[in-house]
């Protein structure tokens, strides 16, 4: 009996945890980056462009920089000179957004990226833009950080984690996934 009660107990909480489904965005998704061998996505605009790529986890928010969607951005000459690390040296580029509850300075933090070629290397952001806000008992810190890293046509995924606090979010490449899974059905 008290092994029915624990199914039973387990069950519930799945049934929960389906019904109130996930708490966000996943922090990872498929996206085509410009890169040689690759054709660049289109987009309407710069919003859409920018949200393809961006990824969002717990306390991270990260935007891959890519030609796709930063060529919305205004003057190709100004676009150039405002995002030099990606475009004149190739590097993996983000614009991030973190979100914690102490009191944080990016630029004295490390990031990783990691690919799926095995590669994984540490990076500091140079420079953070203004001073850490608190809003809603969270301070919001923005940055961009560039690692000497050139996306390939041969990768499949990478990611970048803030080791502080273990959060990562993730951008996967070539072919476009398959559908994704139904949701779960309906309790009774």
């Amino acid at each position: 009996m008290p092994r029915l009660v624990c199914l039973l107990g387990l069950l519930a909480l799945s049934l929960a945890a389906c019904r109130s489904g996930p708490s966000g965005p996943p922090p990872t998704g498929w996206v085509q980056p410009t890169v040689a061998g690759r054709q660049p996505m289109e987009f309407s605009g710069l919003q859409e462009g920018r949200e393809a790529f961006t990824r969002r986890s717990d306390s991270m928010t990260a935007v891959l920089e890519d030609a796709s969607w930063l060529r919305f951005e205004g003057d190709p000459a100004c676009v150039e000179a405002n995002h030099r690390a990606y475009f004149q040296y190739g590097y993996t580029t983000f614009q991030v957004e973190l979100r914690s509850r102490e009191f944080t300075r990016p630029t004295q933090e490390q990031f990783v990226l990691e690919d799926s070629s095995g590669l994984r290397t540490p990076g500091k952001p140079v420079q953070f833009q203004g001073s850490p806000e608190l809003v809603d008992d969270r301070y919001f810190s923005t940055f961009t950080i560039a690692f000497r890293h050139t996306i390939s046509a041969e990768l499949q995924w990478i990611r970048l984690t803030r080791p502080l606090d273990g959060t990562w979010v993730e951008w996967r490449f070539g072919v476009e996934p398959a559908e994704p899974c139904a949701p779960c059905p309906p309790a009774r």
